[in-house]
């Protein structure tokens, strides 16, 4: 039970570290939610929001490095997408 209630206070945080960046005006990206979770992590004085704040970090720190690092068959499949955009309708043309 412990584990859901610091998932669903992780989420929380996440959504606060959102309406945030929204107030600021910021553009919202996975870069900036990390930036302003490890501020709110510095200004943090309660140990179960500090320990839910750690795992959101985590999390974001998760997704931008899925986001960034190549996933297999990306390659392939944007070859075939540059191919697809030029019409190839299997006809020869001389």
């Amino acid at each position: 039970m412990k584990n859901h209630d610091d998932e669903k206070l992780c989420d929380l945080l996440i959504g606060e570290a959102v309406i945030a960046l929204l107030r600021e005006k910021v553009g919202i990206s996975r870069r900036a939610l990390l930036s302003k979770l490890e501020l709110m992590l510095k200004a943090e004085e309660d140990e179960k929001r500090a320990r839910a704040t750690l795992l959101a970090i985590q999390d974001v720190k998760t997704e931008i490095a899925e986001s960034e690092s190549p996933k297999v068959g990306d390659r392939e499949h944007m070859a075939n997408f540059d191919i697809d955009k030029f019409g190839n309708d299997d006809s020869t043309r001389h």
